[in-house]
């Protein structure tokens, strides 16, 4: 059983639709395959044909952004705010999730208008024009813009050297161009996963520009707040990462997920079903799905 528990497609920021995304999972050898979205269910019914004519399992999947306050540090490090991305994996009631979560797409429209009326200032662009192209990046739909669409454009146009660097420079937390977006806490993120049916799964934790005590910190309070496992650093991540949180994941009693988080054309450095090894004394998430039992 080959597993991968983080993918989007175009209907967030990824630039393959819900089918070519199973048809590239299946190539790579995916046999159980959840599809992540930021905040939308939309493709899962999509993935679910292509995927049932491979003879693949799609868990039920989405990537829901939520705010939450670390504690701890010093003097004016007190506290962060950050937006943590939770994964819902496995739930069941897609009615209820699918209420809460349109709030939260709602709200992503104007976000994207918000970061390009910045951009189009600092960039002396034509406003406009700007957000026609990330319009049409993101296949029309407003609510699935984000800020990889926004990225690819600055970098098309020239205005950035690498998506990356639009990342750096403008998009990422505190830049000059970032519009924080409308989320759950973390607390409620993790409530209402396990309210549908599903489990709460921390992603990322080494990806938030956070030190290595508060990553710690961040999937202890993750721990302590309920939530059921933690998804393992990426193969490309150092040794010494991995082993810290191994560390942590073992002393919160958390289990693990994997997953690639494949977005396609646009960071093609995360390719599907390239995900870490789940080590021998480890938990692993997907063991206590229902839909696999």
């Amino acid at each position: 059983m080959k597993v991968d528990l983080h993918c989007h497609s175009t209907c967030s920021d990824g630039t393959y639709a819900p089918t070519e995304v199973i048809e590239r999972a299946h190539a790579a050898g995916v046999t159980v395959l959840a599809l992540t979205d930021h905040d939308t269910l939309l493709g899962i019914d999509e993935a679910r044909v292509a995927a049932d004519s491979h003879g693949m399992q799609l868990i039920n999947g989405v990537e829901i952004s939520c705010e939450h306050t670390l504690s701890g540090g010093y003097g004016k490090n007190k506290s962060t705010n950050k937006i943590i991305h939770v994964l819902g994996l496995d739930f069941t009631d897609r009615a209820r999730m699918h209420a809460t979560l349109q709030q939260l797409q709602d709200s992503r429209a104007t976000r994207g208008q918000r970061i390009t009326e910045k951009l189009s200032i600092l960039l002396s662009i034509d406003y406009d024009e700007l957000w026609q192209q990330i319009l049409t990046k993101a296949g029309g739909n407003a609510k699935a813009v984000g800020r990889a669409h926004i990225g690819q454009v600055l970098f098309e146009r020239g205005e950035v050297k690498t998506v990356q660097k639009a990342f750096d420079k403008y998009l990422a937390d505190n830049k000059p161009a970032y519009v924080a977006i409308e989320a759950l806490s973390m607390q409620h993120g993790i409530e209402l996963i396990q309210a549908c049916g599903g489990k709460a799964v921390l992603a990322h934790a080494t990806r938030y520009q956070l030190s290595a005590t508060r990553v710690r910190k961040l999937i202890e309070e993750f721990a302590a707040l309920g939530g059921d496992g933690c998804e393992l650093p990426a193969n490309s991540e150092p040794l010494s990462t991995r082993r810290m949180v191994d560390r942590s994941i073992a002393e919160h009693k958390l289990a693990v997920s994997v997953g690639s988080d494949f977005h396609g054309s646009n960071m093609p450095w995360r390719r599907i079903g390239d995900v870490p090894t789940v080590n021998a004394d480890q938990q692993a998430i997907w063991q206590a799905f229902a839909s696999l039992a």
